[in-house]
């Protein structure tokens, strides 16, 4: 219950407040767990998963996405198969059957919890055979990375980019039915440009932005990030 109001509380607070709330937030949460990120459509904690323990996916009443960042780690729940994953992937948790993450493998595992702050009833379609998931991004006849769609509702959807070195990838989120909130989650270190405003992103950061455009380079080496995009409908 503290986690929550604490929470509820942040964006009213001032810099040092909201410094402060966030230390106590962690400190309850337990070793291991760190909120990274906030807003009123989503909230994202990094957790490390230490070899041979388990953790409780805390979904708080809400549908959550999980984000690898890095391999060793099983999600099982009840009525579900038990399946490995692998860094980079991206799985749907609806909200009522918790899950939770067990490593078996040889060393800590990070992964990011995101949960979604509203919710749609409207059935999640994961992208899978025969469909055609991956397409690739091309530089006039070059092939210089590709993008993977991964699940969407039409409310809620999620993509996984990879950019080769020396590629570039401009992605425009302008809708005429609504607006768009994003989560860009980077799996390498990134330099991504929010509708012209520079951020440099560590592997494994979490950002929320509304732009309509966004542009990723991959001067200097291969890169790979997650893109969550929820989209509320005008009124």
């Amino acid at each position: 219950m503290l986690g929550l109001v604490l929470a509820a509380q942040v964006a009213a607070q001032t810099g040092e407040q909201r410094r402060i709330a966030r230390q106590l937030e962690k400190a309850f949460a337990g070793a291991g767990s760190e909120l990274v990120e906030e807003n009123q459509y989503f909230r994202v904690v990094r957790e490390q998963v230490a070899v041979t323990t388990a953790i409780d996916v805390h979904q708080h009443g809400r549908d959550t996405v999980i984000v690898m960042l890095g391999e060793g780690l099983a999600l099982s729940a009840r009525r579900v198969d038990t399946v490995n994953l692998k860094d980079g992937e991206a799985r749907f948790l609806p909200v009522g059957n918790p899950p939770h993450l067990v490593n078996s493998g040889g060393g800590t595992v990070a992964v990011l919890i995101v949960e979604l702050k509203q919710h749609w009833d409207a059935e999640m379609r994961v992208c899978s055979e025969p469909a055609k998931c991956t397409r690739p991004i091309r530089m006039g006849e070059y092939s210089i990375g590709e993008t993977t769609s991964l699940f969407t509702n039409g409310f809620v959807t999620a993509y996984r980019h990879r950019l080769e070195r020396g590629g570039t990838l401009s992605s425009s989120y302008f809708s005429t039915k609504g607006k768009d909130h994003l989560l860009l989650i980077a799996l390498t270190d990134l330099h991504v440009s929010f509708d012209g405003n520079d951020e440099t992103l560590k592997a494994g950061q979490a950002y929320a932005s509304e732009a309509t455009g966004i542009d990723v380079d991959a001067a200097t080496a291969p890169v790979r990030w997650v893109v969550i995009r929820v989209e509320t409908p005008k009124t």
